[in-house]
């Protein structure tokens, strides 16, 4: 299985066939290195509902932001309608955020994370490798995860330009993309 990451978005896709050198190294066309899909090694990733624990921390976090958009935009609630993007994008134009306060975009990207649970049926789970512990957005019960939590503090630590709409229309296209994989399928149908 081959895995690709796109805007803290994984696939896990079947490996395309490719010819070897001498050396057993995959020879590719600069097409087929375009399309390469990366091969990880899920033996050592555990996937696993939240605990009560993770569970407080992103309704803390959800609070906190929602809290922070009321004091600062008058914003009261937010809606599943679409404003959210838009309110969002205020938080980060109007300089709302400091680039210090990374668990306040942290809780922008669970926010955030909300969002495509809702609108694509997404569902949070623990997700842990060799590299720690993370909260992950999950499509049903395939290898299929977006980790919305750094979405956000990972661009404002490395000063990229943030546009929500973009973001979250790149990833729609993702998740679309490794839906509509997934269904075609046999075994998942």
């Amino acid at each position: 299985m081959n895995k690709c990451c796109l805007l803290g978005l994984c696939l896990v896709m079947a490996s395309p066939v490719m010819a070897e050198d001498a050396s057993g190294l995959p020879e590719l066309t600069q097409e087929e290195l375009e399309q390469y899909q990366f091969v990880v090694d899920r033996s050592d990733v555990s996937i696993t509902e939240l605990s009560i624990g993770q569970r407080y921390v992103l309704d803390t976090q959800r609070r906190e932001i929602k809290d922070l958009i009321a004091r600062r935009l008058g914003v009261l609630s937010l809606r599943d309608d679409g404003s959210t993007i838009r309110v969002l994008q205020r938080l980060v134009d109007e300089k709302v955020i400091p680039p210090a306060e990374i668990r306040d975009w942290q809780s922008l990207g669970v926010v955030f994370g909300d969002m495509l649970v809702h609108d694509f049926g997404l569902h949070w789970v623990s997700y842990e490798d060799s590299l720690g512990d993370s909260k992950a957005l999950r499509w049903k019960d395939t290898d299929n995860f977006v980790f919305p939590v750094t979405l956000f503090s990972k661009r404002v630590q490395f000063e990229e330009k943030i546009d929500v709409r973009a973001i979250y229309d790149k990833l729609a296209a993702e998740i679309e993309s490794f839906k509509a994989y997934e269904r075609s399928r046999p075994e998942f149908k």
